[in-house]
């Protein structure tokens, strides 16, 4: 009996060992990169680019927190033109920018608000339409997004997380695309950026696909609950997939000039988007784990923004690449990734036509 007991001692310490050794790291690896999370915290990125004299930067989600800091970054270090697209209106963005420049004896840039419809296509399609007046565009920042709770439709039928942070941020980056342009006086190719969040990492067990249908709508499709709780990580996910595809496409198409593609993640901050997580307790305790200014944050963004032609398809952190999660890179994941590139061409191109040529010149079909 003291011989079984103790053999059943020893096989409960070996299992936990083993737990702990193998199984545990495994765990946060697939689904919560804590070392990565905290070093975001504590990470203290500088701005790499010194002037943007001459060039032109449009962000999207402008009154947010990251991308009015990312603003007023671009415009205290010389930028020409600043394009400033949101749903609200960014007059009090500009004014604290002119002001602050002012005071400060810097040259103020030609500073233009456009405002944008994220739950539209059509909201998308004004904001190609404009930017193909530009003669340069050099940095586009992607930040506009949403967080929420509960599940509620867009008019074109999307669920509202999918809607914004994925479809209509694709939609502007295929517009965009076309009009990027190195203005004369930058030497890098033009930057559009998308912002990626560590949020895909737990979302990945509600990210299987389905054997029949959309893999779009089924997770559209979703119901509150788990499932909406996840869809904030899960349409920036969707997002991760296409960047990551229109970065590889963008390299062996047939665009007219060269361009980079590449996405950042800011870490993470209390802000306006983030506040509902403060009434859900492990979304909060996540939030206090990895928070930090979100000065930072933008400043990371405004960097992965300026980034060189060797970031094309990467993702950018504070100070170095950052892998892909760990479900991204299996077979599994390549399969979704094209999977989510052909749905969502299959989208556009049926209710943004103009969407089809640029399909086209990166070898779409």
């Amino acid at each position: 009996m003291a011989n079984n007991l103790l053999l059943g001692g020893v096989a409960v310490l070996a299992a936990f060992v083993t737990l702990v050794a193998y199984g545990l790291p495994l765990f946060f690896a697939e689904y919560f990169p804590w070392q990565t999370i905290r070093k975001q915290r504590y990470g203290r990125p500088t701005l790499v680019t010194k002037s943007y004299k001459g060039r032109t930067a449009l962000i999207t989600g402008a009154n947010g927190a990251f991308g009015s800091r990312s603003a007023k970054i671009f415009a205290h270090n010389g930028i020409d033109t600043l394009v400033l697209v949101d749903v609200m209106d960014c007059a009090a963005i500009k004014a604290q920018i002119e002001a602050e420049l002012k005071e400060l004896g810097k040259p103020i840039p030609t500073i233009l608000m456009w405002q944008i419809d994220m739950m539209t296509f059509a909201g998308c399609q004004e904001v190609g339409k404009k930017a193909r007046e530009f003669k340069n565009l050099d940095h586009v920042l992607l930040t506009a997004g949403i967080l929420s709770y509960k599940r509620r439709e867009s008019p074109e039928g999307w669920e509202t997380s999918i809607q914004v942070n994925y479809l209509s941020t694709a939609l502007v980056a295929m517009l965009l695309l076309p009009v990027l342009k190195a203005s004369p006086g930058n030497p890098s190719p033009p930057v559009l950026t998308f912002v990626t969040s560590f949020g895909i990492y737990p979302s990945s067990y509600t990210l299987s696909m389905p054997k029949k249908g959309n893999y779009l709508k089924h997770l559209s499709n979703n119901k509150d609950g788990i499932q909406q709780g996840h869809q904030y990580g899960r349409s920036k996910a969707l997002l991760l997939y296409f960047a990551r595809e229109l970065a590889a496409r963008t390299a062996i198409g047939h665009l007219p000039r060269k361009v980079t593609i590449n996405s950042a993640d800011p870490g993470t901050a209390w802000t306006g988007l983030t506040g509902p997580n403060n009434e859900k307790l492990i979304p909060r305790l996540i939030t206090n784990f990895g928070a930090r200014d979100p000065q930072l944050c933008a400043t990371a963004l405004v960097n992965g923004a300026s980034a060189g032609a060797e970031s094309n398809g990467k993702i950018l952190h504070d100070f170095d690449t950052a892998p892909y999660a760990p479900f991204m890179e299996r077979k599994s994941g390549l399969l979704a990734q094209l999977r989510v590139w052909e749905e969502t061409r299959s989208e556009f191109e049926t209710k943004v036509p103009e969407t089809k040529a640029v399909f086209d010149l990166l070898g779409a079909e």
